[in-house]
């Protein structure tokens, strides 16, 4: 048996599983497809399968609803529903699966473990499902990342971060300030994670507002970090997703190691206090900034930062998942544009020749803190070595009031460029 039918099957456990019981046994599942092959490969294109159906799950069941004129999805056994929901997912949202592949195995899956009757009935829904949106009738259905091409992207806020990683506004609230403002589009470039993307695009399908998904990977080069910024990212890259998970797990520990430094300080702040700030957002240095100046050990965010946490002071724990040609291969790989974020702040200006020998593509010219004399040095950089021009806010919300969406702007043309980088498919 092939290692793609064998993941299928996999997934489809998991999600009539996760269908029965609910979201809270995710761990579970995650533990039921890693012991249930020695191939990591497997468990991986499996993983992807169930995150994906899962993230897409709403948008998914509106398409089989409309497909089955005389079945409601409430009637439907689960097991057929689920084999419907992971070819539609694979037919919509994975274009590194031939459609006709994808509908095979879903009838296989539908001989193997349902009715005789089913293999038919799934065939017919995922033909009609995929002749009416998968092939370009719909296309800003047929993928989280939309044929971009065809867009005019006008005034762009390339750096934005949501409560799912340190900022304050959920997406949604992010989508509506964007709007509101008069944005034409955004980037989401949460740390370490793509959830706050999905969730933006979900909200804002339909709205006035071009979303770009996008990442910003924290990585560690000595003596300190350099944040690389990732665009047009497939988000549901497997490779990509299990990095984040390995992530989150180290931020975790990073938060402990922090307190356990601070504690030596005589500044005293529990870590879990810390965890629960974050939430589901990935927990990071702001956090504890916040929490520090919250207990009335400094005056400030800033002041944390500049006393305690910043890079190279006392309080301060390194970030070591990756290194920085690790997070360009990663965002490379995963479809992505790489970018070197804030230059100015980083000053690290020594090792760019470095970072375009690994595959940087881009780099980040506007940013709030850069004086009209970074911006020309690095416009001047980014002509030598041919890279792509972006800006940003670095918007986290009440975080960074200093810093709110459109704070910093690009025009549309110099996204169109950004976009060219990516590799080819």
């Amino acid at each position: 048996m092939r290692n793609r039918t064998i993941a299928r099957e996999l997934a489809l456990q998991s999600l009539y599983q996760l269908d029965l019981r609910g979201d809270e046994i995710i761990e579970e599942v995650d533990t039921f497809c890693k012991k249930s092959t020695e191939k990591h490969d497997i468990y991986l294109f499996a993983i992807a399968l169930v995150n994906g159906c899962r993230s897409h799950l709403r948008e998914i069941d509106e398409k089989i609803s409309g497909a089955t004129e005389h079945w409601e999805l409430r009637r439907m056994a689960i097991i057929d529903k689920n084999i419907l929901r992971l070819g539609v997912y694979e037919l919509l949202y994975r274009s590194d699966i031939p459609p006709k592949v994808s509908i095979n195995e879903a009838i296989e899956l539908a001989k193997k473990f349902s009715t005789k009757n089913s293999g038919t009935f799934v065939n017919g829904i995922l033909d009609k499902i995929y002749t009416q949106f998968g092939n370009g009738k719909d296309s800003s259905l047929g993928s989280l990342l939309q044929d971009e091409g065809e867009i005019d992207y006008g005034n762009s806020d390339l750096h934005v971060h949501t409560n799912y990683s340190d900022g304050t506004m959920t997406p949604e609230e992010v989508v509506a300030e964007a709007i509101r403002l008069g944005v034409s589009t955004i980037a989401i470039t949460d740390h370490d994670t793509v959830d706050g993307v999905i969730a933006a695009k979900r909200y804002g399908h339909g709205k006035n507002l071009h979303i770009i998904p996008g990442i910003e990977f924290s990585s560690y080069l000595s003596p300190s970090e350099i944040h690389i910024l990732g665009y047009f990212i497939d988000v549901n890259n497997p490779v990509l997703q299990k990095i984040i998970k390995q992530s989150r797990e180290d931020r975790i520990n990073r938060i402990y190691a922090m307190a356990e430094k601070l504690r030596n300080l005589q500044v005293d702040i529990d870590p879990q206090e810390i965890l629960t700030l974050a939430g589901k957002g990935s927990p990071g240095r702001m956090h504890v900034a916040e929490m520090i100046w919250k207990h009335g050990y400094c005056n400030s965010l800033i002041e944390s930062f500049l006393k305690y946490i910043g890079d190279n002071k006392p309080a301060y724990v390194p970030k070591k998942t990756l290194t920085p040609q690790q997070a360009i291969e990663l965002i490379t790989d995963a479809g992505g544009v790489p970018v070197l974020a804030h230059p100015g702040l980083t000053q690290r200006d020594n090792v760019i020749g470095d970072l375009v020998k690994y595959g940087l593509k881009g780099i980040e010219v506007y940013y709030p803190s850069h004086t009209p004399q970074a911006v020309d040095k690095y416009l001047k950089i980014a002509k030598k070595y041919n890279l792509a021009i972006t800006g940003g806010s670095d918007f986290h919300g009440e975080r960074k009031l200093d810093s709110p969406i459109a704070k910093v702007t690009v025009p549309g043309d110099i996204v169109s460029k950004l976009r060219q980088k990516c590799p080819p498919k």
